[in-house]
């Protein structure tokens, strides 16, 4: 027989799992891919028309059981795609360049302004806001992911991302 307190713990337990929320959690952690799936991918100009720079975002969920990496993006659109990783000390901020971005195992890759983002050398011909772009998003196993995306205005654009929206 079990002590009290951990009859009741188990009876709460119990009505938790039998619940609609117990229920619901094990629902979604059911249709969470165990596979690696590129969920959103946008790209911003810049306001200025001086500046042609622009910035990618991402989200990647990695479902699978090993961590993993990006090393490359590539698109045809672009000049060249680098990792910046956003540093904060106490007396100044600086994107710092990276080799990689690392994806752990059941984890997901959440790029963001102010945080880890694409910088992007669009070259010669910077395109235009609603234009389409391809993006080859290349991991360190040497598999690849196409994502195709619009070139958006400004950070307003960017859709709140929830895991496990479409």
């Amino acid at each position: 027989m079990l002590p009290r307190n951990l009859s009741l713990l188990a009876t709460a337990a119990a009505l938790f799992l039998n619940s609609g929320v117990g229920l619901a959690a094990a629902a979604i952690e059911a249709q969470l891919p165990d596979e690696i799936v590129v969920e959103q991918a946008d790209i911003l100009v810049s306001a200025s028309p001086d500046d042609p720079s622009l910035e990618g975002y991402l989200v990647i969920w990695n479902g699978t059981g090993q961590s993993t990496s990006i090393t490359d993006v590539r698109s045809s659109a672009f000049k060249k795609v680098r990792f910046i990783q956003t540093v904060r000390t106490e007396t100044e901020t600086q994107g710092v360049v990276q080799k990689n971005l690392s994806i752990p195992a059941h984890s997901e890759l959440l790029m963001r302004p102010g945080g880890v983002f694409l910088s992007i050398d669009p070259g010669k011909t910077r395109p235009r806001v609603g234009e389409q772009v391809d993006l080859e998003i290349v991991y360190a196993d040497g598999t690849s992911d196409e994502v195709t995306t619009k070139i958006e205005s400004n950070v307003a654009a960017l859709k709140d991302h929830h895991h496990g929206m479409q």
